[in-house]
C-alpha cells in the first residue's frame, strides 16, 4: 500500500513539492554553475581554514610537531577518501534520480549512503589503530616524531565517525543543488575548531595543555558540532533521513547502486593520497625533517589556493547529473566546454600569484629559511601543474555524475601508474626535491589534456 501511494505521488511530481529543490534543467548553465560555485567557495574556504588552523597552531609547538602533522595527513586523507567515494556514489545516484523525478531513490540513497559510509570507515579505522607503528615507520617517521603521530591519530581514529559524517551528509544536499546549507555546516566546523584549537593545544580555562593531542580532540569535537548541524538540515528541511523501505533488503539494492560509483570513486580518491605519501617519503629522503615540514605546510597553502577548483568540481555533480538524468545532453557538453577553459585560465593565475606571495605566506608557518625555500619551490611547481590537475579532476567529476566510473578509473588509475608515479621518480633521481615536483607537474599536464579528449567523447550523450 505504501509503495503504491509513493508511486502515485511520483507520477504527479508532488512527493518533494515542499522541499524547494533547485531546478538545474532550465536556464543558463553558466549562471547555474556560478550560483553553485559561489557558496561552495565559502564552504571550501571554511574547511580549508579548518585545516590551516590546525597546522598554524601545531606549528607553534615546533618543527617536529609540524612534521608529525605532515605524516598524519596522507592517512587522514586516505580514510576521508573512502567516505568521499561513497559520497560521490550517493551524489551521482541522487542527482540523476532527480533528473528522472524518482524521489524515492533520492531518499533511500541519502539515508543508506550515510549508514554505509559509517560502517566502512569505522572498520578501516579499527585496522588503523592496530597498525600505527609499522605504517608510519614506512612513511619515514623517526623516533622523535612517531610518538607525536600516534598521539594525534589515536584520538582521530576513535572519533572518525563524527569526522566523516558532515561531508557525507552534505554531499546529498549538494546533489539537490543546495550549496548554502553545506556552507553553514562547514562554517560551524571551522569556527568551532578555531575556538577549541588553542584551548586544547596550549591549555586555557582550566583545561591542561595537550599539544598535538589537543589538536585532534578539537578536530573531533568540531566535527561533532558539524554532524549535528548537517543531520538537522537533512532531516528537518529536506526529510532525506528515511528508514521506511518498500521491500525487504532494499538497503542492499541501494548500497549496490551507491557502490557502483562509490568503489571506483573511493579508489580514485586514494590515488592523490598515495602520491602525497610518496612525495612525503621522498621529501624525507632528500631534505629530511625540513622537507616533510615543507610538504605539510605547502599542502595546506595549496589547498587554500585551489578552493575555486574544488568548488567547481563540487558544482559539476548536480548540474551534469540532473541534466544527464533528464537526457539533456547538449547542456552537459556546454558545461564541460566552459570548465575546460576555466581550468587553463585559473591555473595560470594561480601560478603567477604563487610566484609573488608564497614566501610571505610561508613565514606564517615557520621562520626556518630552508623550510621557507622548500615551501616556495613546492607551491610554485604545484600551481603550474594545477592546470592539468583541474582538467582531469573536473572530467572525472563529470563522468561520475553520469554514472561512468570505469572511465574515471582509467583516467586516474592508469594515469597515476603510467604517468604520475614514474614522472615523480624520474624527477627525484634527476633533481631531488625540486625534480620530483617538476616530474609531477609534467605528468599532470599530460594527463589533463588526455582527459579532455576522453570527456569530449564520453559526455556527448546520444549524439556520440
Amino acid at each position: 500500500m505504501l509503495f503504491e501511494l509513493k508511486m502515485k505521488l511520483l507520477l504527479k511530481g508532488d512527493y518533494m513539492s515542499q522541499r524547494k529543490i533547485k531546478n538545474l534543467l532550465d536556464g543558463s548553465v553558466g549562471k547555474h554553475l556560478l550560483d553553485l560555485v559561489l557558496p561552495s567557495i565559502g564552504g571550501m574556504f571554511a574547511i580549508t581554514a579548518f585545516n590551516l588552523t590546525d597546522t598554524y597552531f601545531v606549528s607553534k609547538l615546533g618543527t617536529h610537531e609540524l612534521a608529525a602533522m605532515g605524516f598524519t595527513f596522507p592517512i587522514v586523507m586516505i580514510i576521508g577518501s573512502l567516505s568521499s567515494g561513497i559520497s560521490i556514489g550517493s551524489a551521482s545516484v541522487i542527482s540523476r534520480a532527480l533528473g528522472k523525478k524518482d524521489y524515492h531513490i533520492v531518499n533511500r540513497t541519502a539515508t543508506d549512503g550515510i549508514l554505509l559510509s559509517l560502517l566502512v570507515v569505522m572498520v578501516v579505522s579499527l585496522i588503523g589503530l592496530l597498525t600505527m607503528d609499522p605504517l608510519f615507520r614506512i612513511f619515514g617517521a623517526d623516533p622523535d616524531t612517531l610518538p607525536l603521530v600516534k598521539e594525534y591519530m589515536t584520538i582521530w581514529y576513535l572519533g572518525v565517525g563524527v569526522v566523516v559524517m558532515p561531508p557525507v551528509c552534505d554531499s546529498s544536499m549538494r546533489a539537490l543543488g543546495d550549496m548554502k546549507r553545506p556552507l553553514i555546516v562547514m562554517m560551524v566546523c571551522a569556527l568551532t575548531n578555531v575556538i577549541l584549537d588553542p584551548i586544547f593545544i596550549f591549555g586555557y580555562f582550566g583545561i591542561p595543555a595537550m599539544g598535538i593531542k589537543g589538536a585532534a580532540i578539537a578536530t573531533v569535537l568540531s566535527r561533532f558540532m558539524g554532524m549535528i548541524t548537517t543531520l538537522s538540515f537533512a532531516h528537518f528541511h529536506y526529510k532525506l533521513i528515511d528508514f521506511k523501505y518498500d521491500y525487504k533488503f532494499e538497503i542492499l539494492t541501494s548500497w549496490k547502486r551507491i557502490l557502483h560509483i562509490g568503489i571506483p570513486g573511493a579508489i580514485v580518491r586514494l590515488f592523490p593520497q598515495i602520491l602525497r605519501a610518496l612525495l612525503t617519503s621522498l621529501a624525507a629522503k632528500s631534505a629530511g625533517v625540513a622537507g616533510v615540514a615543507a610538504i605539510a605546510a605547502g599542502a595546506r597553502i595549496e589547498s587554500f589556493a585551489t578552493i575555486v577548483s574544488m568548488s567547481v568540481g563540487t558544482a559539476l555533480v548536480p548540474i551534469i547529473g540532473q541534466n544527464w538524468g533528464a537526457r539533456q545532453y547538449k547542456r552537459v557538453r556546454e558545461v564541460k566546454d566552459i570548465t575546460n577553459k576555466i581550468s587553463v585560465i585559473y591555473g595560470l593565475i594561480l601560478f603567477v600569484l604563487s610566484l609573488l606571495f608564497t614566501k610571505n605566506i610561508a613565514t606564517i608557518f615557520t621562520s626556518d629559511s630552508s623550510v621557507i625555500n622548500l615551501i616556495y619551490t613546492y607551491v610554485n611547481i604545484v600551481m603550474l601543474g594545477s592546470i592539468g590537475l583541474n582538467l582531469y579532476n573536473w572530467t572525472s567529476e563529470s563522468l561520475n555524475a553520469t554514472g561512468k566510473p570505469k572511465y574515471v578509473m582509467g583516467i586516474n588509475g592508469l594515469g597515476t601508474l603510467i604517468l604520475l608515479i614514474p614522472s615523480i621518480y624520474i624527477g627525484f633521481y634527476i633533481g631531488s626535491f625540486s625534480g620530483m615536483l617538476i616530474g609531477l607537474c609534467i605528468g599532470q599536464l599530460l594527463l589533463g589534456f588526455l582527459s579532455v579528449k576522453i570527456g569530449k567523447r564520453e559526455l556527448a550523450g546520444e549524439t556520440c
